[in-house]
Parts: structure tokens; sequence; C-alpha cells
């Protein structure tokens, strides 16, 4: 094939403003086509003969996607570029295989932020799953893509020759890891460079290595791997309330085709089974009203309290509102027991706590709680100086008070605005002390 006709191919797909892998596969779909036909000239390949060539493929087993790639391609090609107007391609396509996808689970992927000691490691983890980034955005990043400091904190994500594909929104909650790693590692160019040489791009080869580590040593779903992020981040997104066709145009994907296979990957085929009479609609919970509970997901270490925060928030979401106060106070109050732990040795802890229960239960450690009442907690943490007595009150009356009102069986149900006020003073009490 004349290398002329190829570079005029490819430079005429980037100025349409294709993505890489869009320029990929419409040119290797084309220039296949060229070579299945080497007697005749690329421009002068008929309609049927596109069509003889597709049926070809189809006689091999290739996929309904990659026939349409083909058609898109040659569209492109004929119609758009030369003017030749092939028209529409008569070819039936091959059914659709079953695509099956594998998503990380939230708590999975904290465990493995967490579980990264490596700065540049960890950086890329939180960068993949906050803002749906593939291994190929994270190579191409530079430093001054990292827009932290607009009103609106982003990341530019551009191809491999430099042009802008979308902002990604960028979280003030993961700016401290990337400060760190920047001054760790202090990159000049790439953002993540190599090992030894800051001048060369990190590969992805390297990323998709460090994501199947990962995965092994903690010992999740061996068939996920680094692409499994950027689903994750489309069926968290599309679970925190966002749809997905908004998801999907923040990714700059916008082709009908893409929307229908995504809707299926995300959402699944199942027929629908009810109507809006059949379910309740919780209208009266905003989950914008628990953000900075959201935000603690990625500062906490106590994997413990992490799963209680994600229950406790999955019920608020879905308008169980009982529910996510009991979750909520199960790791404040976890909380309140380290700091107990960390304020004082166990003998003086153990001392003051036989001055406020006679037959205590021992503490040895912070799992020994277990078998010390709420209330009986609290008035040690007053005890040990951690709260004053109007804080420790408050705890006690308000909040454990709001906790055991919703686990008591009952026909109680909290008010929206008494739940926000019992997140307000748990953040400011417990999470912000």
């Amino acid at each position: 094939m004349d290398d002329n006709l190829r570079q005029e191919i490819l430079t005429a797909l980037r100025k349409r403003g294709y993505q890489d892998v869009t320029v990929t596969s419409y040119s290797s779909r084309l220039f296949k086509l060229f070579e299945y036909y080497p007697s005749i000239p690329p421009i002068e390949i008929s309609n049927k003969q596109v069509t003889k060539y597709a049926q070809s493929l189809i006689s091999r087993d290739y996929s309904a996607s990659t026939i349409r790639a083909l058609f898109y391609a040659c569209s492109f090609y004929y119609d758009e570029l030369n003017n030749k107007k092939h028209g529409h391609y008569k070819v039936k396509l091959p059914p659709e295989k079953e695509q099956h996808t594998e998503f990380f689970k939230q708590a999975d992927v904290l465990a493995m932020i967490e579980h990264k000691t490596n700065l540049k490691h960890k950086a890329i983890i939180l960068l993949m799953y906050s803002c749906g980034l593939e291994a190929s955005d994270i190579i191409n990043l530079r430093v001054e893509h990292i827009r932290s400091n607009e009103t609106r904190p982003n990341i530019q994500i551009v191809d491999k020759a430099g042009k802008l594909k979308r902002r990604a929104f960028l979280s003030k909650r993961i700016l401290p890891t990337l400060r760190q790693y920047y001054f760790a590692y202090e990159p000049k160019n790439w953002l993540f460079h190599g090992a030894t040489d800051k001048d060369k791009q990190y590969t992805a080869g390297s990323i998709r290595k460090l994501i199947d580590d990962s995965i092994s040593e903690l010992n999740l779903n061996p068939l996920l791997k680094s692409k499994s992020f950027r689903h994750t981040y489309m069926k968290h997104m599309t679970e925190l309330g966002v749809p997905l066709i908004k998801v999907l145009s923040d990714l700059e994907l916008n082709a009908f085709d893409t929307h229908l296979k995504y809707s299926k990957i995300i959402h699944g085929v199942s027929d629908i089974m009810f109507s809006p009479i059949d379910k309740k609609i919780n209208e009266d919970t905003e989950i914008e009203d628990f953000k900075d509970l959201e935000h603690l997901v990625f500062e906490l270490e106590d994997k413990n309290e992490v799963d209680y925060l994600i229950e406790g928030l999955e019920c608020f979401r879905c308008g169980a509102l009982r529910a996510g106060v009991i979750f909520i106070w199960s790791a404040s109050i976890r909380n309140i027991r380290q700091k107990i732990i960390d304020k004082a040795d166990l003998k003086k802890i153990n001392e003051e706590l036989s001055l406020i229960d006679n037959k205590p239960r021992k503490i040895k450690n912070i799992d020994s709680f277990e078998y010390i009442k709420d209330e009986t907690t609290l008035l040690l943490s007053e005890r040990l100086g951690i709260y004053g007595k109007f804080e420790k009150n408050e705890l006690t009356n308000t909040c454990l008070g709001l906790r055991n009102k919703c686990g008591h069986p009952s026909t109680y149900k909290p008010e929206i605005f008494k739940v926000k006020a019992f997140v307000e003073d748990i953040l400011n009490m417990v999470y912000k002390k």
C-alpha cells in the first residue's frame, strides 16, 4: 500500500477529531480492505466489493463491532473524504457476542489504594478510579495538565499527539496525595515518568502490571484488569445518581452505538418487570446533602469504618434513613474507641473504666470495646479529656439517642432534617476533631 495514502488517511481521521482508538480502528479496517484487493486502486473499490469483503470476515467469525467499524471507515473514506457515494452496505451483521464485564467493588478499590505505599502507584490508582482514566490517558499526562487551582479543579486529558480530548473533574480529596507525589518525585515534564529517566514516559504496560499485581496481592477477582477501572467509574457514577448518558458525554463517548454498548454493560439487558407504582421513590433525600460524609471514604484508614460509612451512605441514597443512621453511628463509635486507645495507655484506660463500671470487661485492644456500652464509652472519652462535658452530652443525647430510636423495633421514622443534623454533628464532633 502507498505510504502517502496511508498518511493521508491517518491525517484526515485526526483532523476530524477522532480519538486515537477510533483512528487506529478505522485505518486498520481500511488498510486491510485495500490489501484484500491488491490489484484494484483503493479509490476504485466498489460498494459490492466492500460487501463481499465484509461477508468474508463474517464467515471467519469476525464480530459485529469489527464489521461495523469497517462500514464506518468506508463511509468516511469513500463518502465523506472522496465523495464516491458508496451508500449503504447490505450485509446482515452477526449477532453480538455476549460481553461479560467485571467491576471493582468500591471497598476493593479503597483497599488497593490503602495497600499501596509507593506514592506513584497510589496516585495512578486514585486518578484511574476517580476520573475514569485509562492507561493511555495516564501515560500522556503532563504536569501542566493538573489544573488544581481553578474554580472547578480538573485534569486535561490529551491524546498522544497532545490534543485535548476532555477535562476530567479533579476531586480536592485526592490533591494531597498528588502533592505528596509531586514533591517526592519532582516530575518535570511527564506527570508519571520512567523509573530512571524523567524525560521518558511511564508505559501502559507498567500500569497494567501495577494493577494486575495489586489485584493478586489482595486476592481480588483475577478477571479484573486495568480497563475495569473505566467501566467501574461508569457504574459507580450511575449508582451515585448521575445518568449514564451524562457520564458518557463527559468521557466524550457520544455515538449512539457507544451509548447502547455501555448501557448493556452497566445496566444489563434484563426485561423491565415493574412500574413506578410498584416502587417507592425517595424524593426527599438529596445525595448532595451527604457529600462531606462521602469524602471521608478517601481519608480514613480503618477499613471497618470505611465499610460502615459506605453502607450508611447506600442506605441514605435509597431512603432507608434509620438503617443509615445505625451504620454511620457504628463507624463513629469505632472512631471514638480508637481515639481512646490513642489517648492513653491501657492501664490508665482500665483504671478510668473501673470508676464508671463496677465490673467492667478489661480493655486489651479496640475490639474489647464490643463488650462495653456505647454510653459508657462516651463517658470514658470525657474522663480521658477527649471530649468536654457539652460534647459528650451532645453525642450521648442527640447522636446516640437518635441511633437508639432507629435501632429499636417501632414505627419511628426520623425526619430528614434530623438525619442531616445527626450527620453534621458526627462530622464536627468525631471526624473533624
